[in-house]
């Protein structure tokens, strides 16, 4: 879906989530993809660490879509990002399915452009 974004998590997950991956954040937990199967216990599904805001909520889409195209998710299961520390499992970020948002689109401009806005004039102005 281009210019459409998935929502997989609710404001409160994505604040958290922004708090975590934080670069200012002295004691980072680590992040990991985890899965409760059935009313399982979670399990860490790909023991890649999850790094970067943007990161992680484009890897959770892709998780998402992969699991949701075998017909798993979200009859099945629940995916989400897990929170460890120490190794420990201490809170999960549940992927929900809450519809698309728009994406913002920026107008492309070339160097000039940006040069010109900075300087208050426009390509217009020059030419004319």
């Amino acid at each position: 879906m281009t210019g459409r974004e998935r929502r997989l998590l609710d404001r409160e997950d994505l604040n958290k989530l922004y708090k975590l991956t934080n670069p200012k954040l002295h004691e980072k937990p680590t992040l990991q993809f985890v899965m409760n199967s059935n009313g399982h216990s979670w399990k860490v599904i790909d023991s890649h660490i999850l790094r970067g805001y943007r990161a992680c909520k484009g890897s959770l889409e892709a998780k998402v879509q992969m699991y949701e195209a075998r017909g798993i998710w979200p009859q099945n299961c629940q995916i989400g990002i897990g929170i460890f520390r120490s190794d420990e499992l201490v809170d999960v970020l549940i992927a929900k399915d809450l519809g698309t948002k728009p994406i913002k689109q920026s107008r492309q401009t070339l160097a000039l452009d940006d040069a010109l806005e900075a300087l208050g004039r426009t390509r217009q102005e020059l030419l004319g």
